[in-house]
């Protein structure tokens, strides 16, 4: 929870032609051997409402003003108005929205076919953008590196952790889980991974009256940044990888993003970034 995962799938990515996106699913399903995927809800999107509006979560934010759209932990104002910026009772505002108030969701929450996976984190050593190989998806997934939130641990909100394939309600044997994706994913010679870092790079200056010279240390990786990554990886514009110094494949350039969100190591001096 909170890296991201809601507002990146609730996005239109199509915006060229006869390009087509849809919403197929949001919280769960089951990938088979076969490489199809399938999903587990029909009936709506479970969202977080925090800070939630028009200019950088569009689908979301109107489609909470439906009035089939069920809300909890949301202020409201007198006038009966949803305020998704009054934390005075708490952050952890949530809702339920139907699928059909999302204009571009799929009337199926299958596919036949899976080509990419992207695994979504924060960190601040991780490139914006990285390449994996099956091996390293597979590491990552059983790491499950994410942000804590308001929704899991509020005391802990903002920290990272570590939680099997992102999933607390994980049953059975860990071992034999982690095995049986591997042994999927071998399968699926076609596919490809790839990481995302939806948080920043770099360390934030603790010290208020320096924050002027730490920032510089630290860069926000924003939406847009994100969108534009997903822009150019969608449309094929990602063929040239190189190697990085933190294990990882990045691209040697991105349309509309500066060098550095490839390149953490460099807002750190060599010795810190081998530590």
């Amino acid at each position: 929870t909170a890296n991201g995962k809601t507002t990146l799938t609730s996005k239109i990515f199509a915006r060229k032609g006869n390009e087509k996106s849809w919403l197929i699913q949001d919280d769960g399903g089951a990938l088979m051997p076969d490489g199809s995927f399938h999903g587990f809800e029909a009936g709506g999107i479970f969202v977080k409402t925090e800070g939630v509006n028009p200019g950088n979560q569009i689908e979301i934010f109107y489609g909470l003003l439906k009035p089939q759209a069920l809300c909890e932990n949301v202020y409201a104002t007198e006038d009966g108005d949803f305020d998704f910026y009054n934390f005075e009772r708490t952050t952890n505002g949530r809702a339920v929205i139907r699928r059909k108030d999302f204009m571009h969701a799929s009337p199926y929450i299958d596919v036949d076919k899976v080509d990419n996976l992207l695994l979504i984190t924060r960190g601040p050593l991780i490139p914006a953008i990285s390449k994996l190989t099956l091996e390293q998806a597979v590491a990552l997934m059983v790491l499950g590196q994410a942000m804590e939130s308001s929704a899991g641990d509020p005391t802990q909100a903002g920290k990272i952790r570590s939680e099997f394939f992102y999933d607390p309600f994980v049953a059975g044997d860990r071992a034999a889980h982690a095995n049986i994706f591997y042994e999927i994913l071998k399968g699926l010679p076609h596919a490809n991974y790839y990481l995302l870092n939806t948080g920043g790079i770099g360390v934030r200056g603790m010290n208020t009256t320096e924050l002027d010279e730490e920032e510089r240390h630290y860069i926000d990786i924003k939406l847009e940044n994100t969108l534009a990554i997903l822009d150019s990886l969608l449309r094929g514009g990602l063929e040239d990888w190189v190697d990085s110094p933190t294990g990882f494949k990045i691209p040697r350039a991105v349309r509309y993003l500066d060098d550095i969100y490839s390149h953490p190591e460099k807002l750190y001096s060599r010795i810190e970034f081998e530590e």
